[in-house]
Order: C-alpha cells, then sequence, then structure tokens
C-alpha cells in the first residue's frame, strides 16, 4: 500500500486524492513509523463531481469521510487507548484530504461538522 510517516494524503491531479496513514498519528510512538510502507491507503475520485455545487461537495465530503475511516479501520474498537488513537487517525486524515482537495464548499462542510463535534 501507499503510505507517509505522517497522515496525509497525496493529490494526483484534479480528481483523484490518496488518503494514507501512518502509525505516528496513531499515537504508537516509533513502532509503527519504521515500516510505514504497510500503512493503508484509499484513493477518493471526484472527476465526476463539480465541487462548486453545494450538493457535489457534500458528496465527495462523504467520500472523504468513508475513506478516513477506512484508513483507520484498525484502530476502531471499544479498547479505549485504540479508539482515541482512531479518533486521531480520523481526524488527521479527515483534515488532511479537505485541505489538499482546497474547496470552499468542502471546506465549509468539514468547519461545519468539527464546530458540531468540537
Amino acid at each position: 500500500m501507499n503510505t507517509s510517516i505522517n497522515r496525509s494524503l497525496i493529490s494526483f491531479g484534479r480528481g483523484l486524492v490518496l488518503v494514507l496513514a501512518a502509525g505516528s498519528a496513531l499515537g504508537a510512538g516509533g513502532a509503527g513509523i519504521a515500516h510505514a510502507a504497510d500503512a493503508p491507503s484509499v484513493a477518493v475520485t471526484y472527476q465526476d463531481l463539480d465541487l462548486a455545487r453545494p450538493a457535489d461537495a457534500r458528496v465527495l465530503y462523504t467520500r472523504l469521510e468513508h475513506a478516513s475511516r477506512a484508513v483507520c479501520a484498525d484502530y476502531n474498537t471499544i479498547e479505549l487507548t485504540r479508539r482515541a488513537a482512531y479518533e486521531r487517525c480520523y481526524s488527521k486524515a479527515l483534515s488532511d484530504a479537505v485541505r489538499q482537495v482546497n474547496a470552499p464548499q468542502v471546506l465549509a462542510l468539514y468547519q461545519a461538522a468539527t464546530a458540531q463535534h468540537g
């Protein structure tokens, strides 16, 4: 799988981003960093969307939420320390993805969602 030392995503031009996970963002200390190449990743396409349209921005935001959950799924348990790692992983993946897409409508959705939870 594609990876990064820190949770991030890589843009592959207009219409595709790759959401990545890595050990350092998961609270795993240095243990997860040594093999960052094993971190999960999810490609998110949006070539079919017009991000100036609120409905399409919402579709992309939902895709980014799903991708963020997917790359952090291994940490989604009821065990408190792993659950906290999942929450950090998910939050970082989603914020990085929204920032990378760089679309005002998607950013507004993210800010509204984080204001409700924050």
